[in-house]
């Protein structure tokens, strides 16, 4: 936290801010080159263990896509029963799966400022049915988990997470990270902006996905950006943490007392 927080917040605006005056000399000279932009694609070729995902097997249910949009809460109160390895692959198409290929760049479930995908998924993985306890990284290109650090961080995420109690007995504790450079080369500091819409983008296909697949899900935008950064290794500058989320199964027959967790 910074004491003058207010101030850096409001330069923060001004310096992201586009203004008709002076825009024509505000570009000139930044050129962006396409083809020899920063790399898209974030792998771990040395993780301890790598699961292909494989393709979807959507529900066999004809899901309403209007139920979901009206069914969407914030779910809380997990259960111990485990999510499917299934499960898991839907929720992450839905937020980050590849749906075409324009030869250069591919285009994603989610949306992105000028295609540029700066948004990477990390997993503290803790009850999914046939994956080990452990950090894992999502590699979009392969459509794999990377299993960075094998072992029980339960509650070391938790810590993370500002000791919200739902992520103990979570499933999946998500966190998102931004690459910033592959953004910031094409838009400069208005990638600073767009980096958060990405993310928000990302984050609302996932909880519509987790409804369709009745889990419950919930969002969370406070955590402890440092205690982030060392648990995904990452230096916190270049390649930082955006959102948060839990996921997991919840009872489903009433979504008053799915929505938060007894308190302790």
């Amino acid at each position: 936290m910074h004491p003058e927080w207010k101030r850096i917040c409001k330069e923060y605006l001004q310096a992201t801010s586009y203004t008709p005056s002076g825009w024509e000399e505000h570009w000139n000279g930044r050129n962006y080159d396409p083809q020899n932009r920063p790399e898209t694609y974030l792998t771990y070729p040395d993780a301890e263990v790598i699961l292909p995902l494989g393709k979807p097997k959507f529900p066999k249910k004809n899901t309403n896509i209007w139920d979901v949009f009206k069914n969407r809460r914030s779910k809380r109160n997990f259960t111990d029963t485990p999510m499917t390895l299934e499960e898991l692959n839907i929720l992450l198409w839905s937020s980050m799966g590849i749906t075409a290929d324009l030869g250069s760049y591919q285009l994603r479930t989610a949306p992105s400022s000028g295609a540029l995908y700066p948004i990477e998924t990390y997993l503290c993985i803790h009850n999914v049915e046939g994956i080990p306890e452990g950090i894992y990284h999502l590699n979009v290109k392969d459509w794999s988990l990377e299993g960075i650090k094998l072992s029980d961080f339960r509650d070391q995420a938790h810590r993370t997470l500002l000791e919200q109690t739902m992520t103990q007995k979570a499933a999946v504790n998500v966190i998102w990270t931004a690459v910033l450079e592959r953004c910031e080369s094409k838009y400069h500091e208005r990638a600073y902006r767009y980096i958060w819409w990405d993310s928000g983008m990302v984050g609302e296909n996932f909880l519509l996905a987790a409804t369709g697949l009745d889990l419950g899900a919930c969002l969370m935008g406070a955590w402890f950006d440092d205690l982030a950064h060392e648990l995904l290794e990452i230096d916190g500058i270049s390649h930082f943490s955006v959102l948060t989320a839990s996921v997991g199964k919840v009872i489903g027959d009433n979504w008053l007392e799915d929505r938060r967790p007894p308190q302790s």
